[in-house]
């Protein structure tokens, strides 16, 4: 299994997320974080599972939330650029990566 990395505003869209979900139902917040610490784990074991979104992006679509994890591989890890919701302004964390 390769290391990875998130990217500090990608750990901060995700930790949002999860605080807007636990105040819409208490609980659902860990669950969002759960189901993307499973999406995390297949990619380190399987970096190239997500979709490619162009030639250095990827993206793996969470289980069971509406997110998609922006990521690209690097040769000893993978690198987390965004969790993003699928269906708000798309494309928004294109000016992470150089």
């Amino acid at each position: 299994m390769i290391d990875y990395r998130i990217l500090s505003v990608a750990d901060e869209e995700a930790a949002g997320a999860a605080a807007f979900y636990d105040e819409t139902s208490p609980g659902i917040g860990v669950e969002f974080l759960k189901d993307l610490r499973h999406a995390i784990t297949r990619l380190r074991e399987f970096p190239f599972l997500g979709t490619p979104i162009d030639d250095e992006l990827r993206g793996l679509v969470m289980s069971r939330f509406p997110f998609k994890v922006i990521y690209y591989v690097e040769p000893d890890s993978i690198v987390i650029v965004s969790v993003a919701h699928q269906s708000r302004r798309p494309n928004y964390w294109r000016g992470r990566i150089n």
